[in-house]
């Protein structure tokens, strides 16, 4: 107990005390002595009380943590066991242990799920980013890893977000503002002063979407199987990827798919007729929307393209000692090369330039649901396992940040 609590205890006591004298009809001399060593006793201690209140309060600010809440809870979720969520679903008994005292949390913050059972995010990432590399000690420093929330760290290898798309975790009914007109700068003379323009600005609201993963076990892997879990997290984290960068891409924006890059009608389109995607046309196209994205370099531009387009830039050389490839990275380093970027069933693809970050989310609502039906392919002997993920695709300034180049052509053999 503290001081401070001790002395406020004591200090009952005698105040009790106090009030059982003050009540005699006549108070005896020994009443009265008592009375007085009762009252300087009282006095002496609220100076003591005060005293280890101001003592007190330093310690509790010096020895004081951090809530960690959010950080024991992110701990739980990365030990969430899969494979043990999935078997319990199967057989329809009770989640017990870790597994349910996470979703318990999860529909606190959620509310419950609609269809499933809720899973977090960091059941679906590989383990493996767990690992650490050696470090490089060449250079007398030792390796750093970048901190990434488990979004991010689930669609890691995502071609979207290797070209800058940010994922975004959100709630209720979020709204994106983007300023349309009216700021600018003015140079003025002493003592003048310049005419504020009125600030115009749109609002984009992405839309709640379900995007399903759909996964058939058998109920043998599901009681024998020692890698279903490693398997369960890549497979599952692998469909909702690709699911995920086809609809950044080219999404339609019909059948309840979001709206792609491809068939975002502000985004400017320029066709490559035909020809291959050089560094000279990249230099080109990069160029383009430097000017429009009003930048000052190359740097900080993405690149999207299909692998032939990469085939085409290393098969082609340089100089003499470096390849076209090689020249296309000097002008920026953030270059992804995906089949989920455009259709390359032709002998032509469509590429992608943007200043994106900042300008390109994939909003997530709440935390994946899973269904595990061990009705539906019973004839089978399998089991149908459902994630549902609740994303939408918003891009911002699609008309100054971006550039869609078509028709580029496949280098000829």
């Amino acid at each position: 107990m503290l001081k401070s609590d001790e002395i406020k205890l004591a200090q009952s006591k005698r105040r009790e005390r106090l009030a059982e004298i003050q009540k005699a009809d006549e108070i005896s001399d020994e009443g009265r002595t008592e009375l007085r060593s009762l009252t300087d006793a009282y006095q002496n201690a609220e100076i003591d009380l005060r005293a280890s209140l101001v003592l007190e309060s330093a310690e509790r600010d010096k020895i004081k943590e951090p809530d960690n809440a959010d950080k024991d809870f992110a701990a739980e979720c990365r030990a969430f066991d899969l494979a043990t969520l999935v078997e319990s679903l199967e057989g329809q008994r009770v989640i017990e242990g870790r597994e349910a005292e996470v979703i318990a949390e999860l529909e606190t913050r959620n509310g419950k799920a609609n269809r499933g059972t809720y899973l977090p995010w960091e059941a679906l990432e590989s383990r493996a980013d767990a690992t650490v590399t050696a470090p490089d000690t060449s250079a007398g420093k030792l390796a750093s890893r970048p901190t990434m929330n488990a979004l991010e760290r689930v669609f890691e290898q995502s071609a979207a977000q290797s070209f800058g798309v940010q994922t975004l975790q959100v709630a209720g009914k979020p709204r994106f503002p983007e300023m349309t007109q009216g700021a600018s700068a003015s140079w003025v003379g002493e003592g003048s002063g310049a005419d504020a323009a009125a600030i115009t600005t749109t609002v984009a609201e992405p839309a709640l979407r379900t995007l399903t993963a759909r996964y058939l076990l058998t109920r043998q892997a599901i009681r024998e199987n020692s890698a279903l879990e490693p398997m369960l997290r890549r497979d599952l984290s692998e469909v909702i990827r690709e699911a995920l960068d086809l609809a950044v891409f080219r999404g339609t924006g019909a059948d309840e798919q979001p709206t792609g890059l491809e068939n975002l009608a502000s985004i400017p389109t320029k066709s490559a007729s035909a020809k291959e995607a050089t560094y000279e046309n990249w230099v080109d196209w990069l160029t383009e929307v430097m000017v429009s994205a009003k930048l000052n370099g190359m740097g900080n531009l993405h690149i999207a393209g299909v692998p032939f387009m990469l085939a085409s830039l290393l098969k082609t050389s340089f100089g003499d000692a470096l390849t076209q490839f090689d020249m296309v990275k000097k002008l920026t380093s953030k270059l992804t090369f995906s089949s989920q970027v455009s259709d390359t069933a032709g002998d032509t693809a469509t590429a992608y330039i943007g200043a994106t970050a900042g300008h390109a989310y994939v909003p997530m609502w709440g935390s994946p649901e899973l269904i595990v039906d061990p009705y539906s392919e019973s004839k089978t002997g399998k089991v149908a396992l459902t994630v549902f993920t609740f994303p939408d695709v918003l891009v911002q300034r699609q008309a100054s940040h971006f550039l869609k180049v078509t028709g580029v052509a496949k280098t000829e053999a």
